[in-house]
């Protein structure tokens, strides 16, 4: 268990617990993964928020936490001075004890032995995709980060550029996940053992080596030692945002501002997430409630902070504040004033000494 689970678990209240069933209750459901460690890990399935150009797709399918047999029967050992250079850890950006800052860990796939260089300038260009955007880019002193090299005997992924292409790669990450092109998942187990060798692990971004556009985002894990898993492509200019938008649901506790996924109205309980809501803005001003403080602020996300219905998969009866955002979509590269109160929040709880 990493420092800050052990720190998140001491001071846990029944309120956060609430809120996390409040979020599990909000997303498309999946198959929920078993926590007792009995279970057969390749029938673990996990819910996935997946991603087109424009912004998450909204459909979140259940994907399996392993590789499928396809591509790990193509998996052979490393030779020696592969194993050597496997599983190196480099700190790319380091401001503090790992039990006060929030650990974020780049794992590699797809880099060969001689390609792990590459791998580290990947790393730190999505790096820069993250930092570019506030608050992340004014808050680079609350967290650490980490690079870890994972050889693969394969340069690139499966399923790049057709999905009968089978590489072997240290992660096992493929394109056309659940039958989606764009959709890049991982074996988890295996990041899981690459982001233990990082001093700690709260999030996890794999860089997958590929020009195409793909990511997937795991968040609100329970079986795993860290929060949340992103995966994206290396070499294309759009998918640094992936890693913005997923980290922003672990560490801001947000929600998706989208309203699709799900048929109907929301008719559920007021939500824990700090960007969506039941109330209209005249309910929020009357109960003090939500963002009810940011009402009618100029918002960097664009217009003013208001109360937009749609939001949380649902075309009725939840609220978003801006018309659009990066929970949202892609076209604005822009928190809203809540969103970015609430990732300005997640930093001091991962903080907190």
């Amino acid at each position: 268990m990493s420092p800050h689970r052990r720190k998140f678990a001491a001071t846990a209240t029944v309120s956060a617990l609430a809120a996390a069933a409040a979020l599990l209750s909000l997303a498309p459901s999946g198959n929920a993964a078993p926590t007792d460690g009995t279970a057969n890990q390749s029938a673990r399935t996990h819910d996935v928020e997946h991603f087109a150009p424009s912004g998450p797709g909204g459909y979140r399918p259940d994907v399996p936490a392993r590789a499928p047999k396809r591509i790990t029967d193509q998996q052979r050992p490393l030779s020696a001075a592969e194993a050597k250079a496997d599983g190196a850890v480099e700190a790319l950006h380091r401001t503090g004890s790992t039990e006060e800052r929030l650990d974020l860990v780049f794992v590699g796939d797809g880099y060969t032995a001689d390609q792990q260089e590459d791998f580290h300038k990947d790393a730190e260009a999505k790096w820069g995709d993250v930092t570019a955007v506030e608050p992340y880019k004014s808050h680079t002193d609350k967290m650490n980060v980490w690079t870890v090299d994972a050889v693969s005997n394969d340069s690139g992924v499966s399923g790049d550029p057709g999905q009968d292409v089978v590489k072997d790669t240290a992660l096992g990450s493929y394109f056309w996940c659940d039958g989606m092109e764009r959709l890049l998942c991982a074996d988890l187990n295996k990041v899981n053992s690459y982001a233990a060798k990082a001093p700690a692990a709260d999030i996890v971004v794999v860089v997958s080596n590929s020009e195409k556009y793909g990511g997937a985002g795991y968040n609100r894990l329970t079986d795993y030692p860290f929060d949340g898993v992103s995966t994206l492509s290396s070499d294309n200019a759009d998918s640094g945002l992936i890693a913005v938008h997923e980290m922003a649901h672990s560490i801001g506790r947000l929600a998706d501002e989208y309203d699709y996924g799900q048929s109907g109205e929301y008719t559920g309980p007021e939500p824990e997430d700090v960007n969506i809501s039941t109330y209209t803005a005249d309910e929020m001003k009357q109960n003090g409630a939500k963002w009810h403080d940011w009402l009618g602020k100029d918002d960097p996300a664009g217009g003013q902070t208001g109360a937009f219905e749609g939001a949380g998969y649902y075309e009725k009866g939840l609220y978003r504040p801006t018309e659009t955002s990066l929970m949202r979509d892609f076209s604005v590269r822009e928190f809203n004033n809540p969103s970015r109160e609430g990732l300005i929040d997640g930093f001091e709880r991962y903080t907190q000494p």
